[in-house]
């Protein structure tokens, strides 16, 4: 039998100046993340977001500015993470700058 499937917005923050909330994958569910995307207009210096597996450190996705200037970034594809993984935005920025980053995609449940 297939598994239903549930869209779902995993973050959504507006204003991130250090960690968004961590997402730990409950028991019995798969989160697929299909798109992040970041904003930052940085008055002060470049300002950088790292979406970050825990559980291995890893920085699978980074964007930035390389001054202070603003941009848009985005990232459609699929990162698969099973149950008890977690995930992250963390934002570098100095002082009063900060970020908005999303993270979108499926919740997978057993049938």
């Amino acid at each position: 039998m297939a598994r239903p499937v549930f869209s779902r917005q995993f973050i959504s923050v507006q204003g991130l100046q250090g960690n968004s909330p961590t997402i730990v994958v409950p028991p019995d569910h798969v989160y697929v993340v299909k798109q992040l995307t970041m904003y930052t207009n940085p008055l002060l210096a470049p300002a950088r977001g790292f979406f970050r597996d825990l559980g291995s450190g890893a920085a699978l996705f980074s964007a930035g500015t390389t001054g202070a200037n603003p941009g848009w970034f985005g990232f459609y594809g699929a990162l698969v993470f099973e149950p008890g993984m977690s995930f992250r935005w963390e934002a570098n920025i100095t002082l009063t700058d900060a970020i908005d980053v999303s993270a979108s995609g499926y919740d997978l449940t057993p049938a």
